[in-house]
């Protein structure tokens, strides 16, 4: 088919046309599809004759009070299915760039806590699988002055402290004065969570020994 006679189908206007043609020849009464589409009745008539003198056949025949399709008027209606399955699946294939983004929550940390912030941004984003974790390893120095900056939502930094467990020696923080994303929020109060939470192999001191439980526990801090 030459371009010159598909350009009747790029008609401003055709698409509305072919609606109304599918929801008359589907219900076989104006009507009716004018209660379905919200329309006057006038208004899907019109819509009809301006397809049907566009395409350049006739759609319907008139039987007494009842309307039938033509032979074109059926082969339409089968375009018309095939054409609506296609926008169809246009539409979902559009669906993904359509979607909001989700929330960035920007993670700093010192190296020696890697470990952990992979353990908690792990935990985080199965819990919350919408939000996305970047997640920047930087050297105390770098980190304070990313921190100082506010370049970041929340910050991981190692403590020196021997008395607790190398998957404990760790400190989050955020700065005053910065109104935290919903995110950054959730993340910091589940790290509260995670410190305070006794670790799941801690086992109940023996007669006459002292607890060890309080040496489990991660640190948090605000500066």
């Amino acid at each position: 088919m030459s371009r010159n006679r598909l350009r009747r189908f790029f008609r401003h206007g055709l698409l509305p046309q072919l609606l109304v043609f599918e929801a008359v020849a589907r219900l076989g009464s104006v009507t009716r599809a004018a209660e379905e589409l919200h329309l006057a009745q006038p208004t899907v008539s019109m819509q009809l004759k301006k397809l049907a003198a566009t395409l350049e056949v006739a759609l319907f025949e008139q039987r007494g009070r009842q309307l039938h399709l033509t032979a074109a008027g059926y082969a339409l209606r089968e375009t018309c299915d095939e054409l609506t399955a296609l926008l169809g699946r246009a539409d979902q294939r559009l669906a993904v760039w359509r979607a909001p983004q989700g929330e960035l929550l920007r993670l700093a940390a010192e190296p020696g806590a890697r470990s952990v912030a992979s353990r908690l941004i792990a935990a985080f984003c199965a819990r919350h699988p919408g939000v996305q974790v970047s997640l920047h390893l930087a050297a105390r120095a770098e980190l304070l002055a990313r921190f100082a900056q506010g370049a970041d939502d929340v910050y991981l930094f190692e403590l020196e402290h021997e008395a607790l467990p190398p998957d404990r020696r760790w400190s989050v923080a955020h700065a005053n004065g910065r109104e935290l994303a919903a995110a950054a929020a959730l993340f910091l109060r589940e790290a509260l969570l995670d410190a305070t939470d006794p670790p799941a192999n801690n086992s109940e001191p023996a007669d006459g020994e002292e607890s060890t439980q309080w040496k489990s526990r991660g640190t948090t801090t605000r500066q």
